[in-house]
């Protein structure tokens, strides 16, 4: 959101290239971004499920004292535009997290979420293999990992700090799990559900829709309304949404080969013949 300050802390490499990461307390939660200097850096919620200290300020300092400790350097406070690209930087060494007024999170609602999503699957074998794929194709772009559950065969997905629930799945028989998403979730949670939705076998249906139960178009690049609801755009998931078959890969054209080289020499051989 524009206006909300992060305490912005950098590394340089020794080949004169370097990257950022940032951090601020919005609202009682915990949000980092990081990425190349100068490119975009998503926002991204941290989870209090992985807090190991108590409260938002005290576990930001606690990572912002981790990457110090990797040799980042803070630079002081800024901002991020829409791009999410860093801005309006004020150069402090000393600079503390910036802690923005708001409501602090609740439990997610009906009334409050952003998102509906519902899970149905013949056998919790056969889910498991849609989310193996999905976290497959995100997970060099977003934080993906497994967490156990007791009483599930498997460990069940963790995607930037969000997981489905399952709560009260054995891992016997059918399986149906009903959830929403708040834009806390991260983008990266709505573009895992929709990765799910994209791969889902005839055993496996995975139906998500907007909070006003308007659907969402399988091309991403027309959702702008949505992802800029997840404080994202097309620009900042193209990488992930490409990989995960959300939209068309992009052609680049250094890896065109024309073949117009070897035409024209073919051509000019040929004209010296006929002459």
């Amino acid at each position: 959101m524009a206006g909300e300050r992060w305490l912005l802390a950098r590394y340089n490499r020794s080949d004169g290239t370097s990257k950022d990461w940032a951090v601020a307390v919005i609202g009682g939660d915990l949000f980092v971004r990081f990425g190349k200097t100068g490119q975009a850096m998503q926002k991204k919620p941290i989870a209090k499920s992985s807090w190991k200290s108590s409260g938002a300020a005290a576990e930001g300092r606690r990572r912002l004292w981790e990457q110090t400790e990797q040799g980042y350097e803070i630079l002081g406070t800024c901002t991020f535009g829409a791009d999410g690209k860093a801005t309006d930087l004020q150069s402090n060494p000393a600079a503390e997290i910036p802690a923005a007024e708001g409501v602090t999170s609740r439990p997610a609602t009906m009334k409050d979420a952003d998102i509906f999503f519902e899970i149905t699957a013949v056998s919790w074998q056969r889910l498991f293999e849609v989310m193996e794929v999905a976290v497959g194709r995100l997970s060099d772009h977003y934080e993906c990992r497994w967490s156990t559950r007791e009483g599930i065969p498997t460990g069940v997905p963790v995607i930037e700090g969000w997981t489905p629930a399952f709560d009260g799945h054995t891992g016997i028989g059918r399986v149906r799990h009903a959830g929403s998403l708040r834009r806390a979730n991260g983008v990266g949670a709505l573009l895992f559900l929709l990765t799910m939705r994209l791969v889902a076998s005839a055993d496996v249906t995975v139906n998500v829709v907007k909070a006003d139960g308007g659907t969402i178009d399988k091309d991403l690049r027309k959702e702008a309304a949505l992802l800029a609801t997840f404080e994202s755009s097309v620009d900042l998931i193209t990488p992930a949404a490409e990989d995960a078959g959300l939209i068309p890969k992009r052609i680049k054209l250094s890896q065109i080969d024309t073949g117009q080289a070897d035409y024209w020499g073919s051509s000019q051989n040929l004209f010296k013949i006929v002459r």
